[in-house]
């Protein structure tokens, strides 16, 4: 069996954990694409009427809601991430047995368990197996491995939208340990390009138009370049796997094996990586903003990898090797100073409505935003498109995302807060979401209930700046749906009185959900739900880390 499937119709996802129930595919059903390729969101933009068409926790969402989506989804889709984890161990497995004791042998093999292990390995990786029709198979033989460097082949891609996929393949690249190119081509995308991000590919609409070489064609090349054992490298890897329509089942990611000191969440930049690891500044150039050199990139990544593998002291080493967080560019502090807001109708009178949502707020507010610049959105399609607000300063920027008043706050997948704000039209209103383009600002709007920021105390000066339009019915109806905060404290006392520290998620469920009903505090409404809405509450508070790819328990870590 080859190293990696490919498929000539995988519709644009984004990852979901290896779960094999229904609920457990809710719990991530934000992540989950239906039949048609459509995410959870965009779903709801189609089947549910109301303000329940924007609310995207799925946990909010009566059940009838979530098993109509459940019907939507492809029949299967649990078993084949399952059977993807475990042909990922298989591969791993073959490797092991065909290499040897040396140092540098064992140290890929620790290498690839830690990529494998990451706590962002499954939500980034699992779905690639996504509507997989046939495996490419090679037949397997004894191979002899004189050095383990000959198994690594480094990928790049660039990415360009195009009217059916926002990231449609137009380069690959290709290379080995030596830093030799072994593949460096063009590819032309299906659909008509509506954006070739010029500024950051390098390529132009005009390079890709009279092309003959098409995805299909790049995976056949890519495929004569990958043997049995063949370990393919690259930086966040799954987005170029997933612009090639193909999974791997032996990965190197570089973006899993370092981090940024003190934000352990946060993935290092190539750019930084090629930095702080192999001490070359200016890799983009002096501002950051070069265009990206496809095989430049992947020569790097390659190089990068070899220093974790090549480290003598490796064996001994940290999974994660954290560098120095980056200095913010002058390209970083110009989108502090803006706000995005996106699920906006697609309607002439767009622009009026959001800056008479601007107008609205404090003058010491309004009279610091510059300008509102509407832009297009991977949702255009559903009839929604998105603005960015730019702001004189940064702080600016943040009083004003704070000032907002809102009918829900949450957390988006990057940890950024985001409000569900209306606008209004003549003869209607709609609901939108504004949130800031970096993560760490605004954060104060969790407070009051939440572990994410320093509580403000009510009736304060500072809470009345920041919150100034909401009375205290509109602030309780800011807090619907923030849930009780004891759903981890619940896991963990349940977990830690297991035999192995581990319970099958049905009855840790029940558990917590018993808890849940015996202790007070929290939302009142959430806590009178029925216990099947209280089952997915709870399911939706496991951190990732508590979850197993090889089987259905859920363990506390130590």
């Amino acid at each position: 069996m080859s190293n990696f499937h490919s498929y000539s119709k995988l519709p644009r996802i984004v990852s979901v954990g290896v779960q094999v129930s229904s609920i457990q595919l809710v719990w991530q059903a934000n992540k989950v694409p239906d039949k048609n390729g459509l995410q959870w969101d965009q779903w709801l933009g189609k089947n549910a009427t109301g303000k329940l068409g924007v609310l995207r926790d799925p946990a909010r969402h009566k059940p009838e809601t979530l098993r109509g989506f459940l019907e939507d989804v492809s029949g299967g889709l649990p078993e084949l991430v399952l059977s993807s984890a475990e042909k990922r161990d298989k591969a791993l497995q073959q490797l092991e047995d065909a290499l040897g004791t040396s140092p540098k042998e064992q140290t890929l093999l620790r290498l690839l368990k830690l990529t494998r292990d990451h706590q962002s390995f499954r939500s980034s990786y699992a779905c690639l197996c996504y509507h997989a029709s046939q495996a490419v198979r090679l037949k397997r033989k004894a191979v002899t491995i004189a050095d383990v460097e000959d198994l690594l082949l480094a990928v790049d891609c660039e990415m360009v939208a195009t009217e059916d996929d926002d990231n449609a393949l137009a380069r690959v690249c290709a290379c080995d340990a030596a830093g030799k190119v072994l593949m460096d081509r063009l590819v032309k995308p299906e659909g008509k390009i509506t954006d070739a991000r010029t500024a950051i590919t390098g390529i132009e609409s005009k390079d890709l138009d009279n092309l003959d070489f098409h995805l299909s064609d790049a995976q056949a090349e890519l495929r004569k370049l990958i043997g049995p054992n063949t370990v393919l490298v690259g930086h966040t890897f799954h987005r170029d796997l997933s612009a090639l329509r193909m999974d791997a089942l032996l990965v190197f990611d570089i973006s899993l094996l370092y981090g940024i000191q003190g934000q352990p969440k946060r993935r290092p930049a190539l750019a930084h990586l090629v930095q702080e690891v192999l001490g070359r500044p200016n890799f983009r150039g002096a501002d950051g903003g070069d265009v990206h050199d496809c095989v430049q990139d992947v020569q790097v990544t390659m190089e990068i990898a070899l220093r974790r593998l090549r480290d003598g002291s490796e064996q001994g080493a940290p999974a994660t090797v954290f560098v120095t967080a980056p200095t913010p560019s002058a390209q970083v502090e110009e989108t502090m100073r803006k706000l995005y807001i996106h699920r906006i109708p697609q309607r002439d009178d767009a622009f009026g409505a959001l800056t008479r949502l601007w107008a609205a707020l404090p003058v010491e507010v309004s009279g610091a935003m510059e300008g509102v610049q509407m832009m297009s959105s991977a949702m255009v399609n559903a009839g929604l498109r998105g603005a960015e607000v730019l702001f004189k300063t940064k702080e600016a920027a943040e009083k004003a995302f704070l000032s907002l008043p809102a009918e829900n706050i949450e957390l988006d997948t990057a940890q950024r807060p985001q409000k569900l704000v209306r606008i209004h039209f003549p003869e209607r209103t709609a609901l939108v979401c504004v949130r800031p383009m970096v993560p760490g600002i605004g954060m104060a709007c969790l407070s009051n209930g939440t572990d994410d920021a320093p509580a403000v105390a009510a009736g304060t000066e500072q809470s009345k700046r920041k919150r100034p339009d909401m009375s205290t019915a509109e602030n309780a109806k800011r807090w619907k749906g923030k849930g009780w905060p004891g759903w981890r404290r619940a896991a963990e006392e349940a977990l830690a009185g297991a035999p192995s520290r581990a319970l099958p998620w049905r009855q840790l469920a029940e558990e917590m959900v018993q808890r849940r009903q015996q202790q007070g505090g929290g939302n009142a409404k959430e806590a009178a739900e029925t216990a099947e809405v209280l089952e997915l509450l709870a399911l939706a508070a496991l951190p990732e880390e508590f979850l197993s790819d090889s089987d259905a328990l859920v363990r506390l870590q130590k």
